[in-house]
């Protein structure tokens, strides 16, 4: 197994016009690859952005200053998610309708706390451009107000929606409490089934990918990383399971096998915290690769920030937790299905 750092908060390189960037959403649209991404830019703003792999590196879209180009405008003031984009999920065209992008948006100015909220809403494409729905798809509820990271799918003639749900997202000191959910729908925007919970808060499971592998489906799961460094965090990683069919009953999946283990001794300081944010490509019958966000093993930043300088390095941008985006390749033999 070999892990690649692409774009790294610390210790860069960081796209121009980006202080921090992840969510990778991979996928190979017309014989090229390419990536939907989340980032936080230079003017504090969480956008959508797009990247294509281009000679054996990723290319992000720029304007005309050379600088990295969002997919789509600022939400409007007041909006329900003016407080940015993330966590892209792209969805080709099918069922009649064009190409999508569903995405979580933050209504409030916090991004974690009792404070924070969250729905999941959409972009179309339409004209070459993509359109922003004025209105989210899915939104919490009582118990769980906020609604994030959507993994959509189109299969047997239905939108499939895997998302997270939670009291708010957690901050410093605070435990995890994360529900997995599914949910689908004919036309991917209306007449969504109630959700049914596919992993309860026990497994700690933050969000997922499904790709279709010849004549099965193969999910990789991630647990939410330890980004404040809070003491007796639920153990990180990456799991994997396969179904004949991407349903939404839990059941229908084998059981979770461990692909990642984040706190073993080793693991690269760039991800030492945990991992996010999955996404799985089988580039050829031997090579899978699975990119994901991951959350740096670092001091706070007055420390950090110290450390580098006494080394002669610039110190990074100040932030409560450091992120990165990159991969890890594995054995496409690994996600063999295995009966329940």
């Amino acid at each position: 197994m070999t892990a690649r750092v692409l774009w790294d908060m610390v210790d860069g390189p960081m796209p121009r016009g980006l202080l921090g960037v992840g969510d990778p959403d991979v996928h190979d649209i017309d014989g090229q690859w390419t990536m939907f991404l989340g980032g936080f830019s230079t003017r504090f703003r969480n956008r959508l952005y797009r990247a294509k792999l281009v000679e054996g590196a990723w290319v992000f879209d720029t304007d005309s200053r050379g600088r990295v180009a969002a997919l789509a405008p600022d939400a409007p003031r007041g909006s329900w998610d003016a407080g940015g984009m993330h966590t892209p999920s792209y969805v080709p065209p099918a069922g009649g309708h064009g190409e999508r992008i569903y995405y979580t948006g933050r209504l409030t100015s916090k991004h974690y706390g009792p404070k924070s909220r969250y729905s999941i809403g959409v972009l179309e494409r339409r004209d070459g451009e993509w359109v922003r729905r004025d209105s989210p798809v899915i939104v919490g509820d009582s118990r769980r107000s906020s609604v994030l990271e959507p993994l959509v799918v189109y299969a047997e003639g239905r939108y499939r929606m895997w998302y997270q749900a939670n009291p708010h997202e957690v901050g410093p000191g605070e435990l995890p409490d994360y529900e997995l959910r599914y949910t689908e729908s004919s036309d991917g925007l209306t007449g969504w089934t109630p959700p049914a919970v596919f992993a309860d808060s026990s497994e700690g499971f933050f969000d997922n990918t499904v790709v279709r592998r010849g004549d099965e489906w193969v999910m990789v799961l991630a647990r939410g990383s330890n980004l404040h460094g809070t003491p007796d965090f639920p153990e990180q990683g990456l799991w994997w399971m396969t179904a004949r069919h991407p349903s939404g009953r839990r059941s229908e999946w084998s059981a979770p096998q461990r692909l990642l283990d984040t706190d073993l001794p080793g693991t690269p300081s760039w991800f030492g915290h945990g991992t996010y944010g999955p996404s799985l490509a089988f580039e050829d019958p031997e090579s899978a690769t699975v990119f994901f966000s991951g959350t740096r093993r670092a001091p706070h930043w007055p420390v950090l920030a110290l450390q580098r300088l006494l080394r002669l390095r610039r110190p990074p941008v100040p932030s409560p937790f450091f992120l990165a985006t990159g991969s890890i390749t594995v054995d496409p033999g690994v996600f063999q299905r295995k009966s329940t």
